[in-house]
């Protein structure tokens, strides 16, 4: 990751966010489901949690007014939670947006003042109260900091507002202020470390994702290239048909592999007829796409088994295993019906070729493919004294 692109994943130190928008935004994306999950178990365990106080507001207060109030504002609150918790579940995005949680958690003060209208006495319990809300705003509750903020200023500022109107003297306001300052600057500063610490490993999870993505992409190039060297390696550059070396190596495994099954294996040359006089009269790149044409006629009749390689100029060869020497003429009748039925065309010229086949069978005597070779190619020659356009034959003695 270049350095403009770690540019792009700076952090606000005041919100914990990512400073680019759109960076945010996958982030939030990204975490948003897991957020929605612990979201829905914290409302669920606070609004179990507001429950709880209910059997003692009854032994407190007994059936009064008061009671009805604290217990339809929590029934209230506790709707509200149970609510959000509920749509959660097909709307994790608003995790990541934060007013819902922001809403509902405002909405939940005034089950405190509440308290402070009806049950006097609770000040010091409320303000703990109050206190252990404001740290657990920040830590338990999966919502944007700036929000969070913005319910800790709605808080504390109805409550002094709340105090003043009680008549509470300065130097309770100023120890009221302390005490509900204190919870908001722990919990404020430990989700900056916690935010800031989550996006910084998000970062890290990037990096390491480009950098395996951009180690793939080398891997499928490396082993693009070779086996495009390996192809290279193997094949002719003009007609794609395999190379000296290849059709050497397979026929040596073919040879082996016929005198262990003890099955036929022949051997054939093609040479095309008056080739030179083509490549004289239209050109060397006529003559090539003639010997690119030949080659695509030639692999037609041939089973994915044969082999087929240039031998080199006009030549040819062909391997074809398991095949004694009869069936093997079968195939190169087929392939030489097929070159002289063929008019070959480029930019306007047109051209039919022939071409004279040999075919020499394996026999315990060739010790590799020279010795066969040198068989097909005097009857090569026998093939094109007596007229080319022919099929000759070795057989086996």
């Amino acid at each position: 990751m270049n350095e403009s692109q770690n540019k792009s994943y700076k952090i606000s130190p005041w919100t914990a966010e990512f400073r680019d928008p759109v960076i945010e935004r996958d982030y939030c994306r990204t975490v948003e489901r897991d957020n929605a999950r612990f979201l829905r178990v914290a409302l669920v365990i606070w609004g179990t949690l507001l429950m709880v106080f209910v059997p003692l507001e009854w032994i407190a207060l007994g059936n009064s007014t008061a009671f009805y109030v604290l217990f339809a504002i929590r029934l209230l609150n506790v709707t509200a939670l149970l609510t959000l918790a509920f749509l959660l579940r097909a709307r994790p995005h608003w995790v990541s947006w934060g007013w819902p949680v922001t809403i509902v958690t405002i909405l939940g003060y005034l089950l405190f003042f509440a308290y402070m209208r009806y049950i006097p006495d609770s000040g010091p319990l409320g303000l703990a109260v109050l206190m252990l809300l404001l740290f657990s705003l920040y830590v338990f509750v999966p919502n944007r900091i700036p929000l969070n903020n913005l319910i800790a200023v709605v808080g504390i500022s109805t409550v002094m507002a709340s105090s003043i109107m009680a008549g509470l003297d300065a130097v309770g306001l100023l120890y009221m202020a302390i005490l509900l300052i204190w919870p908001v600057g722990v919990g404020y500063f430990t989700a900056l470390r916690i935010s800031t610490g989550n996006r910084r490993a998000y970062h890290l999870l990037q990096q390491a994702e480009q950098s395996n993505s951009e180690l793939q992409r080398e891997i499928r190039r490396r082993q693009q290239l070779e086996k495009e060297l390996k192809w290279q390696a193997q094949t002719d550059p003009l007609t794609g048909l395999f190379n000296r070396r290849q059709y050497e190596l397979l026929f040596n495994q073919e040879m082996a592999s016929a005198r262990r099954n003890k099955t036929p294996l022949t051997l054939g040359l093609i040479d095309l007829d008056h080739f030179k006089a083509i490549n004289d009269k239209y050109g060397h790149d006529l003559g090539d796409h003639v010997l690119c044409q030949v080659a695509d006629i030639l692999q037609q009749p041939l089973r994915d088994s044969d082999i087929i390689g240039r031998f080199g100029g006009e030549e040819f060869i062909i391997i074809l295993p398991r095949t004694d020497v009869d069936q093997a003429r079968v195939v190169a009748e087929r392939m030489r019906l097929a070159l002289s039925e063929t008019i070959i065309s480029h930019q306007g010229q047109t051209v039919v070729v022939s071409a004279t086949f040999a075919l020499a069978e394996l026999t315990p005597e060739d010790k590799d493919i020279n010795s066969v070779i040198r068989r097909a190619d005097d009857a090569l020659y026998e093939g094109k004294d007596s007229g080319r356009n022919c099929v000759v034959c070795v057989r086996a003695a």
